[in-house]
This record gives structure tokens, sequence and C-alpha cells, in this order.
């Protein structure tokens, strides 16, 4: 296996390269351009059948509450189940696992197909779904963070985020059609197919290091992501689900309808994460984390208070995925920063992802509850501000202290 530290620059480039300031991003950094491919492919995949998981269920006959349960129990195996990760890294490596766990992601998306309520097909769902992330995202996340270049973080997430918002826009669009048209399988199915192809360019990915024992200080290094992991886990199942059922019920409960709010939403904010991101690489990370938290909070506000009404409907999903450009690389560029200056980054993410498992199951338990005793969906939404509050706070301590060790104001 190649050793990633020793055979890259500082940047992961290889050392010598040329860099070209003007292709600042993905265009420079062979790696992450092969990341990049796979990553549209991989949201294309999502957004044609995942974002309409939610709402699928509940067609299906699942009352919320139950659909949060699903969650929560989707969010517990996968607790249960990340070990297995360390147990398969050392037999086919790195680059081999992630594979396996994008292949595996694929099998999600019929088997959700199967299900018509509660029983059986469901619990087979949540198995399928909760094995194949669990090797997908510890994995991907210790790639991206080796694979990518810390002065430049922001942008890459930022251009990785835009893609993600083109795939984003086309997905839900084809994906509500089909759903509507021709039935869950035909848009199922697509997405497995989808899924599959997008591991294609990770086979010449080269390797981040993995060590069979771990090195000292491999999980204590992991504490901010942990932090930052449960905060995001706890914000994105708490209000990302909780809104879909509103607006999925506000626009008529039919997918044709809520997959064009989607993808006109995703095309209001493809730019947005772009420029988020070079404003965090230029230094002025306290403030866009500072902004982050307001817009977040702010649209989550707007959310609680739109009610049923289509237009309000539109215009809260809207102005949220346009302002909510800067969350990611708010987010991320702290947590892949030091999952590349840690002992190790695959159980740096390890750790960061058990994180996000914890935060967004108890975030679901507590909204399962509220749900069953009739509280509205819209106070559900708001279950996710302390969340964001908390996530505040913890990045603008991270990078205060990051400005001080570098000797430079962070904004």
């Amino acid at each position: 296996m190649q050793d990633w530290e020793t055979s890259r620059g500082e940047t992961g480039q290889p050392k010598g390269a040329p860099r070209s300031r003007f292709t600042a991003g993905f265009f420079d950094n062979d790696e992450i351009n092969r990341l990049a491919a796979h990553t549209t492919l991989h949201s294309l995949a999502w957004a044609v059948s995942g974002v309409f998981w939610t709402v699928f269920l509940l067609r299906a006959g699942l009352p919320p509450a139950m659909i949060f349960l699903a969650l929560a129990g989707i969010l517990l195996l996968r607790f249960l189940f990340r070990p297995l990760v360390l147990w398969t890294l050392p037999i086919l490596g790195p680059r081999r696992t992630l594979i396996l766990g994008g292949l595996l992601s694929a099998l999600q998306y019929p088997s959700l197909a199967l299900v018509h309520g509660l029983g059986p097909e469901l619990v087979l769902c949540c198995f399928v779904t909760a094995f194949g992330s669990v090797f997908y995202w510890t994995c991907y996340h210790a790639f991206f963070a080796t694979l990518g270049d810390p002065e430049l973080r922001g942008s890459q997430l930022g251009t990785r985020q835009a893609l993600g918002s083109i795939a984003g826009v086309l997905g839900p669009a084809l994906g509500g059609v089909m759903l509507a048209s021709f039935g869950p399988w035909a848009a199922f199915g697509a997405s497995a197919l989808l899924e599959a192809l997008a591991t294609l360019p990770l086979i010449k990915l080269p390797e981040p290091r993995f060590l069979r024992e771990a090195p000292r200080g491999a999980y204590a290094s992991a504490k901010i992501g942990v932090v930052l992991f449960f905060t995001d886990g706890w914000v994105i199942t708490s209000s990302a689900l909780a809104w879909d059922i509103i607006a999925f019920r506000g626009l008529g409960t039919r997918f044709d309808n809520f997959g064009m709010l989607l993808a006109f939403a995703a095309l209001s904010g493809a730019v947005g994460g772009m420029v988020w991101g070079r404003l965090i690489d230029r230094g002025f990370a306290r403030r866009a984390v500072g902004f982050n938290g307001f817009i977040v909070i702010g649209t989550l506000l707007f959310k609680s208070l739109c009610g049923d009404d289509p237009t309000l409907i539109v215009a809260a999903t809207t102005v949220a995925t346009l302002l909510g450009g800067i969350y990611i690389p708010s987010l991320m560029t702290a947590v892949y920063n030091e999952a590349k200056a840690a002992p190790c980054a695959l159980r740096f993410q390890f750790a960061a992802e058990g994180g996000w498992d914890a935060g967004g199951a108890l975030a679901c338990l507590i909204a399962a509850v509220l749900c069953s005793t009739d509280t509205s969906l819209q106070m559900v939404v708001l279950l996710a501000v302390p969340g964001m509050a908390v996530q505040s706070q913890a990045l603008d301590a991270y990078y205060r202290a990051r400005a001080r060790t570098l000797g430079a104001g962070a904004g």
C-alpha cells in the first residue's frame, strides 16, 4: 500500500508539481478530480431516489413517528456495524473497501422499492441501508480528507457542493416523474445502476495509509470530529425529515411536485458553496461560521412558521438552499483538515461517523416521541436549533484556536 504521507507534498500534489491559483479547487488535483466524478454520480443516484426516502415511506403508510424510528434504527445499526470496517480494511485495503461500500449502497434503492408499509421489507431495507453506508462514508471521508489540499479545502468543498447541486437539479425532477409515472422500480433501479457506475472513478485512486494497529492518539485526535459530526447528525435528521414531510403534504403528496421543488431549490443554491468556500480559504472562516449559524437558525425559524402554504414552502426551501451553501464548507473544512493532520485519517473518520450516528439517532428518537404526542412537525423542525447553536460555538472555537496556532487571523 502506498505511503501517502511520504509520496505526496503537503498540498496533496506530487512534490514539485506546479499549481495554478487561477484554477484553485478541483481542477489541479487529479485525485480530487476522480473523487469529484465519483461524487457527482453518487449524488445523482441519491437525488433520483434517495431524496424521496422519507416521502416514499409516508406514501407507503408509515406515520411520521415510525419514519423517525426507522431512521433511528438505521443509524443505530450503523453504529453496531462500524467495527466491521476496521476488520475489512486490512484485508481489502481502503480503496477496495470504499468500492465495496459503494456497491453495497446501490442495494439500498431496490430494497426501498420493496417496502409497502410496516413489515419485514422495512426491516430488510434498514439493514441493507445501514450495512452499505457504514462502509462507504467512513472510507469516503478519509479519502477526501487525505487527498484534498488544506489551503484550498473550502474551495474544493464548495466545488464538490456545486457539482452535487447540478445533480440535485436533474435528479429530483427525473426521479419525481419516474416515481409518479412508472413506479418505484424504475426510479430506484436507475439509482442502483448510477451508484454502481459511480465506483468506476475510484479504481485508480491512491490509498491513504492505514496501519493495522492504531497509532497513539488516533482516536483522541478525533474529538473535534465527533463533536461536529454529532451536531451535524442532530441537525440534519431532525430538520430534514420533518421538513420533507411538511413540503410533501403541502404540495399535494405528489412525487413530481416534490421533485420539482427540490430541483428548483438546488438550482438556486448551485453556486453558493463555491463562493462561501473561497471566503474560508481567504481567511474569513470565523465570519463564515457566524453567518452560517445565523442563516441556518433563521431558515429553521422561517420553516416553522410556514404551515402548509405551498408558496411559503417553496420560498423557505429555496432560501434555505440558496443561503445554506456555506454550511458544508464551514463544517467539513474543519473536519477534513483535522482528519488529514491526525495520526490515522481512517480511524479519525471512524470515530467521527460514530458521533454522527449517535447525534442523528438521538434526535430521531426525540422527534418520534414528539410526533407520537401530536406535536406539530413545524415544532420538530425547531429541534435542530440547539444542535446548530452548539455546532456554531464549536466551529468558532476551532477556527479561533487554529488562527492562534498559525499566527494569523481567521477573519
